[in-house]
């Protein structure tokens, strides 16, 4: 089987393609823009394709590969770029989409994001909900899964998955500033850190979107991916103080918090993590599938990763 992966050099799209690779029974093609950056998938074995999804014309060449399924992780995701977003999210996944009916692929692996319902109040948050997002990556993601959903309607067989925020060894860019955060006290927690924190180890992802490869049920619907545990604010945050060996952070009193929350800056910071961030699995749990790393133990290890060696 002939595997095309889009967006392979990103935190996600390398993990999976190390986690295919463990299969020994795929040929991996990983498109990528830039080929400095990706030798860190040379020892896959993967074949590297240039290209961009922005770029229609440069897809053409893989109309000359028989490819049988492809996984769209590219994505970008800085708020402060919305033409950026709306070019790659929504343009690149209709690039990505075309290829695919063009290449008559068996199917289609297509990472959305939970920021496409984050912003409904249900807690936990299912698949089934309406969207709503709550800043512009959420909104560019939205009008991408809605591309991939007409897709969908024309015959193109498309699994769509939804992971929260991923952590894991040298992710680029939660788990610096957590522990800074961490590291230097910035923040107190509010309501004693009850609030809980529903994380993606990036192998429990990868190993999720391998998984659903096989299922024809998966055709249908999207799924969310992410750790078993949910675990709390304060969990989170006393796991990377113990890591860092430094002191817990502390608690925003109570009668504090209306006022620091109505800060310009900080306030929103701080609510981040005052909200209840919860997803259910039960849709990719009844297929049969278990996350197989827990996640405290891996939120350690993945802290581990940055300390100076």
């Amino acid at each position: 089987m002939n595997i095309l992966i889009a967006g392979a050099t990103g935190f996600i799209g390398k993990n999976l393609v190390e986690e295919l690779a463990k299969e020994n029974k795929y040929n991996l093609f990983c498109l990528v823009r830039n080929l400095k950056k990706a030798k860190v998938l040379e020892p896959y074995g993967a074949k590297l394709i240039h290209g961009d999804i922005t770029d229609k014309a440069s897809l053409d060449k893989i109309l000359n590969y028989k490819i049988d399924i492809i996984f769209h992780n590219a994505a970008y995701v800085d708020s402060k770029n919305p033409n950026l977003l709306y070019k790659t999210n929504v343009l690149g996944s209709k690039n990505i989409c075309e290829l695919a009916l063009s290449l008559g692929v068996e199917k289609v692996i297509y990472t959305s994001s939970v920021a496409v319902v984050s912003g409904n109040p249900q807690v936990p948050l299912i698949e089934e909900l309406p969207f709503k997002a709550t800043n512009i990556y959420g909104q560019s993601k939205i009008e991408a899964e809605e591309v991939v959903l007409k897709y969908r309607k024309k015959g193109l067989k498309i699994v769509i998955v939804r992971p929260p925020m991923v952590y894991g060894e040298a992710e680029p860019h939660m788990m610096k500033i957590l522990l800074f955060i961490t590291k230097y006290r910035l923040f107190p927690l509010i309501d004693k850190g009850e609030a809980r924190f529903h994380l993606g180890y990036v192998k429990n992802v990868a190993s999720a979107m391998v998984f659903l490869l096989n299922k024809e049920e998966a055709a249908e619907g999207s799924f969310f991916l992410g750790d078993e545990e949910v675990l709390t604010a304060r969990e989170v945050f006393d796991t990377f103080s113990k890591v860092l060996g430094v002191k817990l952070l502390p608690s925003l009193p109570s009668w504090l918090k209306p006022v620091v929350i109505s800060l310009p800056f900080i306030g929103r910071k701080l609510s981040f993590f005052a909200k209840d961030r919860v997803y259910s699995l039960e849709r990719i749990k009844l297929l049969g599938f278990k996350a197989p790393f827990k996640a405290r133990e891996s939120l350690a290890k993945s802290a581990q990763s940055f300390l100076p060696h």
